[in-house]
């Protein structure tokens, strides 16, 4: 079984009829509705706050949605088969904007000790999301490499790099989006199936490894135990196996480490069909959620409280209109770099809402990883404006068949 699968040769785009679709307005109405709940409920969050958090969504009235969309339009306006060429420049950029991070009087540590930002302004690993979608797509549809497994390996690689720096900040949760971006683009390229099957099976042995790991400990007498995390300590992050314990068991510290998942189920669970109204969360309003989380990672919990099944049930949509609204601009698009850029910004939003409304309602262990456009990060928001101006060059920009098309003009 060859590790490519044949596809049909995409020939010259000038042969064939083209009609452009312009901007894909599906996409650019999902996200003002996303964008219009995050102010909403950042405010909302921070309503009974003093200082800083109470005036987080004026910073992304004023500082973040402006530079969003400015970064959003100078993408969407260049044609990206003309800089896609030079996506090695802003990837090894970030790379050493990673690198930065470790080095003292440059990268800002927080209060667990992890080295994520540059001089307090600006996380580097969520540009890297960015910068990773054109160079996965460089190297597998236009690096000139004659084999096939060498260049699905450069690509597995090119994603490794930046997600293992950013895995020992540490910061797993913005880390994860980096392996399925790479699958699901690799899939598109062409990978054999079989051989995306075998890497998926590798990571769930790692997955279960891991899981394995923090978990069998418990279940050892006191000296077997400590010998074995005296091992495991070496690789796997306090913080990390906290949260998979409170995972598996909510109430084993419910007034400290599950504390946070407790008060967010509560939360989602009380809003009912329509919910307790705008700024009249309970969860919220009596600082049951803190707001250290509940504008950012946990900005769902609020948004459920506080307009329940009806307005999440609206936010979903939405987010399914933005992601479906990406896929389609993929699919339509008659050029093979442009239907990968758009499958990995697709595979990336995706993974952000999945993991973030997963480890909201306690299916999934709690991740820092927020919810796009909606949840309070201007880094995040600027990265994530900036992707979706990808996806909007590739639906301006590209040639398509006359049979394709959205009705957008």
């Amino acid at each position: 079984m060859p590790l490519f699968r044949s596809r049909t040769p995409e020939g010259d785009a000038s042969a064939a009829p083209r009609r452009r679709l312009g901007v894909n307005w599906v996409v650019a109405a999902c996200m003002v509705g996303l964008l219009v709940y995050g102010v909403l409920f950042v405010r909302s969050a921070g309503s009974i706050r003093v200082g800083k958090p109470r005036t987080l969504w004026i910073d992304i009235l004023r500082v973040w949605i402006p530079l969003g969309m400015v970064a959003q339009v100078a993408v969407a306006r260049l044609d990206y088969r003309k800089w896609i060429d030079a996506a090695a420049i802003p990837y090894l950029g970030t790379l050493l904007l990673l690198a930065l991070v470790f080095v003292p009087g440059v990268g800002t540590t927080n209060n667990m000790g992890a080295h994520r930002w540059i001089l307090g302004l600006f996380q580097p690993s969520e540009f890297a999301k960015v910068a990773v979608v054109p160079a996965l797509a460089f190297v597998l549809a236009r690096a000139p490499v004659a084999s096939g497994r060498l260049r699905f390996w450069a690509a597995m690689a090119v994603a490794a790099v930046p997600a293992l720096l950013i895995l020992v900040e540490p910061d797993m949760g913005t880390a994860l989006p980096f392996g399925v971006c790479v699958l699901a683009m690799a899939f598109v390229s062409g990978v054999a199936r079989k051989t995306l099957l075998a890497l998926v099976a590798a990571g769930a042995i790692l997955a279960a490894a891991f899981f394995g790991a923090i978990l069998v400990p418990e279940h050892l007498s006191p000296e077997n135990k400590a010998r074995v995390e005296r091992v495991t300590d070496h690789v796997i992050f306090p913080h990390w196996k906290a949260r998979v314990l409170t995972f598996v068991d909510p109430e084993r510290d419910p007034r400290g480490k599950g504390w946070n998942l407790r008060q967010s189920k509560i939360a989602v669970g009380s809003g009912g069909r329509s919910g307790k109204g705008y700024m009249q969360g309970t969860q919220n309003l009596l600082g049951y959620l803190p707001w250290s989380v509940s504008s950012s990672d946990f900005i769902f919990s609020v948004i459920a409280e506080e307009t329940g099944f009806e307005g999440s049930l609206l936010l979903l949509l939405l987010f399914a209109g933005l992601i479906g609204g990406v896929a389609w601009t993929g699919l339509s698009c008659r050029d093979q770099t442009g239907r990968l850029l758009c499958t990995g910004v697709a595979a990336i939003l995706f993974t952000h809402v999945f993991v973030n409304l997963g480890m909201t309602i306690g299916v999934m262990p709690i991740t820092g990883i927020p919810l796009p456009l909606v949840s309070y990060g201007g880094t995040f928001m600027v990265a994530t404006l900036a992707m979706l101006g990808i996806v909007q060059s590739v639906a301006i920009h590209s040639p398509r068949g006359d049979e394709i098309g959205m009705g957008m003009h």
